[in-house]
């Protein structure tokens, strides 16, 4: 990896960690609150790519795993990734790899190219896995954790708007240049 791949994905993980400080909203129904660290894992895999993006939260849950307190409310430890949030932690590099695909794939890039890639690789995938890893983990029927996921579309829709501007703003000022 070259010394710039490597600071932005230093800068990313930063930023991950920045977004754990925005308090949590807790949610009635699931033991699962909204948080806005699932917008920095949009932001890796839409601005560093599928490669960078991935690594860059890889890289933040490895720390989070080994007991740095990086998670919204100084959370860490490897205990988070068996309690209800764990499905929803383990879809990040997986979200931030699928946006990174997808805005391989669509090609020349703007403000609905990023939503559409952010709606479907990051809100989307996160939730599904989420849905799936909170009814194993606290034996609720898949279908109820699916539909109980439905009350973070609102707000994620609003994550993905505001990342796909982001993204958009920062390519045409050329502050983040990948050689991909």
């Amino acid at each position: 990896m070259k010394i710039k791949e490597i600071t932005y994905c230093g800068v990313m993980i930063a930023i991950i960690v920045a977004f754990s400080l925005v308090p949590p909203i807790a949610v009635p129904v699931i033991p699962v609150p909204i948080s806005f660290q699932t917008m920095a894992v949009m932001l890796a895999g839409s601005l560093l790519g599928k490669k960078l993006g991935t690594i860059s939260v890889l890289i933040f849950l490895l720390l989070v795993a080994v007991g740095m307190p990086l998670l919204i409310g100084g959370r860490g430890g490897f205990s988070i990734f068996l309690g209800p949030t764990a499905g929803y932690l383990l879809s990040w590099p997986i979200s931030a790899f699928s946006i990174g695909w997808l805005l391989e794939k669509i090609g020349k890039l703007n403000f609905w190219k990023y939503l559409i890639a952010n709606l479907i690789g990051g809100m989307l995938v996160m939730n599904l896995i989420g849905a799936i890893g909170l009814s194993f983990i606290i034996h609720m029927p898949i279908l109820k954790a699916i539909i109980s996921t439905t009350m973070f579309f609102p707000g994620d829709i609003i994550k993905t708007v505001i990342v796909a501007f982001i993204a958009v703003k920062l390519q045409q000022t050329h502050i983040i240049k990948l050689d991909n």
